[in-house]
């Protein structure tokens, strides 16, 4: 088993082998290159995808792998760094990731998303690091990676549910022996985001080498990054358009303020001045930039314990055991709370917002002129007028911080063995569990809040309260809330740093946020490579059955889950979980082999049923391929699958919680002013004055949210997928291969909410009532809340051509080159929010508020290597390609983002036996990442002004790494 990621580099013809074939030194290719041919013929290996053992990496669905030393030559010590470069994956959640965050790491094939790409350690499921079921990269030991094996199309009928896009499959190291050492040390040009990696790993045999066992110990260390460091993120952009439709972009940011905002009954928008005065309120001036003080990248510490172990007490009994603890810590920072209508209060059926909120216009916060202005408001001289329309930053309480604390264990017991006639066995049991702690701080408590901002006269004789004055009292009496709670303190937000310590500690608050997950997975297989032979070598099958448990819950404290809180988003509680028992088979049916015209001819197939808990049910997958061999070098392969993915426990019991999406109201725009959609903006809610009116839209003024819920009723979403390609690997050039597939996959019953746009176009385009009982506004026409459940509603559609190509060659002596290419060129991403409503994204080569991340519809990764002795020059060129805003109805000021192309350089020495040094530099040409406005300030952007799980958004960055062996 040793050698399986040389065979999988130097048998690159079948198994495209991408940035692994360039980056093996020069005295491995000498040395091995026949050892390797030798061992491809006498073992053999399990190949990601398939759980039948075969004397090669060769099958019909595409296979890439990621060897270990590409991780060493990109510094990376996070494993997802490497992984999103690759053409077939989208940016996920990474280090990058402040709001929202929490310190994770995943990887999400073909951009179907992360919860429909299955990952694997050593071909087993591993810890998902809460109720959405999907892996945190950051707990896969990165040092023990043998290799990565990423198989591209549904893998159901092997895998079970979650591998509609693929699987990645992380190879451990197995049989370890020595020790070995680990260090590396990195950080921008800048001298800032400084990350610290040390390992070690120690392993033996015992036993006459009949058993083995190894221990990792692992510590990583990764500072913060502020958006206040770079140039391109310190400013919050905001994005309007001016009298004529042309968009423009400033330095703008969010509409609740330190200062306070408020409209008044009269239409006036102000805000105040420390002491008390109003001015008219400008978003392009007034507005607050709250960039600078999130996080650009997020500081994360990490432990890691790992240990495997197995004894082969005889060739029928072999017990083995993995058991990993991670502990990861994160914290997360955002500007502090925001305020205003909409701000979500309550949760299940009393959810709402803070809807209006009364001023006190005779409170001694506000200067004599203001008083004057207020009470010529206050029509019926109650002393009180009431705003719809405001927005109040409680800078005074300071940042919001969520600590994220997960500790997660994961143990594996096994046994396997031969049990004669070529038949082998494998049983196991995994449990696996993880706890996450969030701890919060800058919250506000609205309850509080509601009561401390509108204040009254309290006469000291009597106790009676007033909004006016109370004659004959020196002030006016005693300013109080008007609440009449005795505990209330009275808050100034009107004007920066008039909050007092007292209100300050009346309305602060802390929260905590309990998150757990379990895992349960047993399996057992029957496989045997060799049940017959057909003449062109032995027939191989795989029967087996899996039981697999998923439970999680979610448990907020009082306050977050009553919805009394603004800060963080509140959420009800979410507790559920489901089983499924499943059967597989397997079959690979070699038919011919070394004839004429027929090099080699295979078929394979693969089927599993599965009975889940829930509404799923009985469900059945399959797949059937082969390969095509007609002259020796010149290869065709092909798999069709139907595969499946059940819905997660998030999805399924997700308890009411908060999202806030940023899209545009069609109520705002030129063209609901006449027409059907004037009719149903008015029927809505809109009042006539405000049809078409930017006052709508205006993310300075308005950001509804969305109330998302879980929905237990769900079903399967269901897809299918065919691949075809071609290879090629010439007995005239050694080391060359290239290969060619092209990829379909559709999905139905799509598993998601529908989002605020296409609610928005659903009920005021399409004109479909049922969508609009989704949303509803205040009296001013604004949407101030949206509800939005999970469903089955969606489609996607999306196909594509991968290409790779590897050329490895000495040029004399102990020297050699290595070439690899690998791009993907990608021809439809459509996805349906909602099946038989003609909404169509049309996401391929797109970004924006519809189709989120950008999809190029071009990307590749090519290296270049040079090795001459112990020592290793290596060059790596990953590109992105050209992308457009998705929305053809609507111009933004950042319609397109140009391609993006980062150049890498790297070097490894071996010292001596026992040492290699390894450095490098990433983003060697600085490239900063493309600009657009973030959805909530009115553009097509993401986070930090851009995108930054898909652009690079540090710079250029210096890494060294150290390895001692002994």
């Amino acid at each position: 088993m040793k050698n399986i990621s040389k065979i999988a580099l130097l048998r690159a013809g079948v198994a495209p082998v991408i940035l692994g074939a360039a980056l093996i030194s020069a005295s491995a290719f000498a040395q091995e290159a026949q050892g390797a041919a030798d061992d491809a013929q006498n073992d053999v290996i399990i190949v990601t995808g398939s759980r039948i053992a075969r004397p090669d990496l060769e099958q019909a669905s595409p296979v890439s792998v990621v060897a270990a030393q590409e991780f060493a030559l990109r510094g990376a010590t996070n494993v997802e760094n490497v992984l999103n470069s690759m053409p077939q994956v989208t940016g996920s959640t990474s280090g990058a990731d402040n709001n929202p965050g929490g310190g994770i790491a995943t990887v999400n094939l073909r951009n179907l998303g992360t919860q429909r790409t299955l990952v694997l350690v050593d071909g087993r499921r591993y810890v998902s690091f809460d109720t959405t079921q999907v892996v945190d990269l950051n707990t896969i030991p990165s040092a023990l990676i043998e290799r990565v094996d990423v198989v591209t199309g549904g893998r159901s009928a092997v895998y079970g549910s979650d591998a509609i896009a693929g699987v990645v499959n992380f190879v451990l190291k197995q049989d370890f022996e020595g020790i070995e050492l680990n260090s590396t040390y990195g950080l921008t040009d800048k001298g800032d985001g400084q990350y610290w990696d040390v390992n070690g790993t120690i392993g033996a045999n015992f036993a006459d080498g009949r058993g083995n066992i190894v221990t990792h110990i692992g510590y990583y260390d990764r500072k913060s990054v502020y958006a206040q460091a770079r140039g391109f993120s310190r400013n919050a952009l905001q994005e309007d358009v001016d009298d004529d439709g042309n968009p423009f972009v400033f330095f703008g940011g969010s509409g609740s303020v330190p200062q306070g905002r408020v409209t008044l009954p009269n239409g006036n928008g102000v805000d105040f001045a420390p002491d008390g005065t109003i001015s008219p309120y400008d978003s392009t001036t007034d507005a607050y930039n709250y960039a600078p003080v999130n996080f650009l990248q997020v500081p994360q510490k990490r432990f890691i314990i790992s240990t495997m172990a197995r004894y082969e007490i005889s060739d029928a009994f072999q017990p083995y055991l993995q058991g990993q603890f991670i502990n990861n810590r994160v914290t997360g920072e955002l500007a502090a709370t925001p305020i205003g209508n909409s701000t979500p209060l309550g949760t299940g059926a009393d959810a709402g917002s803070l809807g209006p909120l009364r001023l006190h216009v005779n409170s001694p916060f506000f200067a004599p002129s203001t008083q004057a202005t207020f009470r010529a408001l206050d029509t019926d001289g109650d002393g009180y007028i009431t705003t719809n329309n405001y927005g109040f930053r409680t800078t005074g309480i300071g940042p919001r911080t969520q600590q994220d604390e997960r500790n997660a264990f994961r143990v594996l017991l096994g046994m396997k063995g031969d049990i004669g006639s070529g038949w082998s066995y494998d049983g196991s049991y995994m449990y696996a569990r993880t706890k996450n702690t969030q701890r919060q701080t800058g919250n506000v408590n609205l309850a509080n809040f509601l009561g401390s901002v509108t204040t009254a006269f309290q006469d000291p004789t009597t106790g009676a309260l007033s909004g006016n004055p109370i004659p004959g009292v020196a002030g006016g009496g005693n300013l109080v809330c008007a609440n009449g709670v005795a505990s209330c303190v009275p808050a100034n937000l009107f004007g920066i740093g008039n909050l007092s310590p007292e209100a300050v500690n009346y309305l602060g608050l802390g929260a905590t946020n309990i998150e757990e997950y379990t895992t349960q997975v047993a399996t057992f297989a029957l496989t045997n490579s060799e049940l017959f032979d057909l003449g062109a070598g032995g027939v191989g099958v795989a029967l087996g059955a899996e039981w697999r448990k998923e439970s999680g819950r979610t448990d907020p404290d009082q306050n977050l889950a009553s919805g009394n809180v603004a800060g963080f988003n509140p959420g009800a509680p979410t507790q559920g979980e489901y089983s499924v028992t499943e059967f597989f088979g397997e079959v690979n049916i070699p038919l011919l082999a070394d004839q004429a015209f027929a090099n080699r001819l295979e078929l394979n197939g693969a089927a599993r049923y599965s009975n889940y808990s829930n509404a799923v049910g009985n469900v059945f997958t399959w797949a059937a391929g082969g390969l095509y061999e007609p002259i020796k070098g010149v290869g065709f392969r092909g798999q069709y699958q139907k595969a499946i993915r059940g819905p997660s426990v998030n999805e399924l019991f997700l308890g009411q919680t908060v999202s806030f999406d940023g899209a545009e109201d069609p109520c705002a725009t030129a063209a609901a002013t006449t027409g059907a959609l004037a009719q149903a903006c008015l029927a809505g809610g809109v009042p006539q004055t405000a049809l078409g009116s930017t006052s709508l839209s205006d993310p300075a003024l308005v950001n509804p949210p969305t109330t998302v819920l879980g929905n237990p009723d769900l079903r399967e979403e269901k897809s299918t997928t065919w691949t075809v390609g071609g290879v090629l690997t010439p007995t005239f050039l050694p080391g060359f291969s290239a290969t060619v597939d092209y990829y379909n996959i559709k999905i139905d019953g799509y598993i998601s909410r529908l989002g605020q746009s296409n609610l928005f176009q659903a009920c005021y385009v399409q004109g479909l009532d049922q969508y609009c009982d989704s949303i509803s506004r205040n009296a001013d026409g604004q949407v101030d809340r949206i509800v939005d459940t999970n469903l089955n509603s969606g489609g996607l559609k999306t196909n594509g051509i991968d290409v790779g190509v590897n050329y490895s060659f000495p040029i004399g002596g102990d020297n050699r080159i290595a070439l690899a290419f690998n791009g993907s060129r990608l021809l439809k991403f459509d996805f349906t929010p909602i099946v038989g409503i003609p909404i169509v994204n049309e996401c391929a080569g797109r970004f924006g508020n519809s189709c989120g991340q950008p999809t190029p519809k071009w990307k590749h990764t090519a290296r270049a290597t040079f090795i001459t002795g112990p020592a290793t020059f290596s060059a790596a060129w990953r590109y992105l390609g050209p992308v457009r805003d998705d929305n053809d109805d609507q111009t933004f000021f950042f319609e397109r983002s140009k391609a993006q192309s980062y150049v890498d350089f790297a070097f490894s020495f071996d010292a001596s036996e026992n040492f290699t040094l390894t450095g490098g530099m990433n983003n060697a040409f600085n490239k900063k990442p493309p600009l657009s406005a973030s959805a909530q300030n009115g553009g097509n952007g993401e986070q930090s002004n851009t995108y930054p799980n898909v652009y690079d958004v540090l710079g250029r960055a210096f890494f060294m790494s150290g390895k001692l062996r002994f």
